[in-house]
């Protein structure tokens, strides 16, 4: 359970070290290529090929060292805008749209559709008809949660909480009421770039009351909220 909003900031120790491993091959690798190119005239067979073995670990180790650099620099980023973030007496947090993830869906579940129909009229066996509705019959349940999820708003005052389903309010609780307060990634079992956050609160009682998808910045919002009543955490949603 995280108690603190910094406990779930990733440490970039490693990823600065290999930024250093990759940026010092880097070096060597020019080195190399540099005295291959000023030789070029002396350059046997197998030199030759060992000059395009220069250039595709120079290109590699570029490309690298570009992509973890960037990632370092958007994850750092995150960080001191999630540390600027103020949770204010009363606000109101509407559920993330997910309109990319759902687009998304509805085009794969047209897919297996189309499967299901050409496996009807081109009489192409029922193995590509069971696989086709079974495959459609997942994506619509996914679809169908991720519609009806973006219909659900929060509004908190102090250490009351509001839920509203269409703008119609459905439940009232208190801070005391919530045994704990779960975030997650949309992938669930590991967070992957692009993943939005989703939160899920439990009652003292175990039930749960509210699974809502959020924006980033409702994510900081809230979480910093429910660590300012002292409200248990478990956090694997990483920045």
């Amino acid at each position: 359970m995280n108690k603190d909003f910094e406990d779930n900031s990733p440490d970039f120790t490693r990823r600065k070290k290999i930024l250093k491993v990759i940026l010092f091959l880097l070096l060597i690798s020019l080195i190399i290529l540099v005295v291959q190119l000023f030789l070029k005239e002396n350059l046997f067979y197998f030199q030759e090929n060992f000059k395009l073995i220069s250039y595709f670990a120079v290109y590699n180790l570029l490309i690298l060292y570009i992509i973890i650099r960037l990632d370092l620099y958007v994850s750092t980023k995150r960080i001191k805008e999630s540390k600027k973030v103020e949770v204010p007496n009363e606000f109101r947090i509407d559920a993330f749209k997910q309109t990319g993830s759902i687009i998304l869906h509805i085009i794969v579940l047209i897919i297996f559709v189309f499967i299901v129909v050409v496996g009807v009229v081109a009489k192409v066996g029922i193995f590509a008809i069971i696989f086709g509705l079974f495959g459609a019959g997942i994506i619509f349940y996914f679809l169908s949660i991720m519609i009806k999820s973006r219909k659900y708003s929060l509004e908190a005052k102090n250490r009351n909480i509001k839920i509203f389903c269409k703008n119609q309010e459905i439940r009232v609780f208190e801070i005391k009421d919530i045994s704990f307060v779960a975030f997650s990634g949309s992938g669930r079992q590991k967070v992957k770039r692009g993943d939005y956050p989703i939160m899920e609160i439990y009652s003292i009682k175990g039930e749960k009351i509210l699974k809502i998808p959020l924006s980033l910045k409702n994510y900081w919002i809230l979480k910093k909220y429910f660590l300012k009543y002292g409200v248990n955490i478990e956090d694997s949603y990483s920045l």
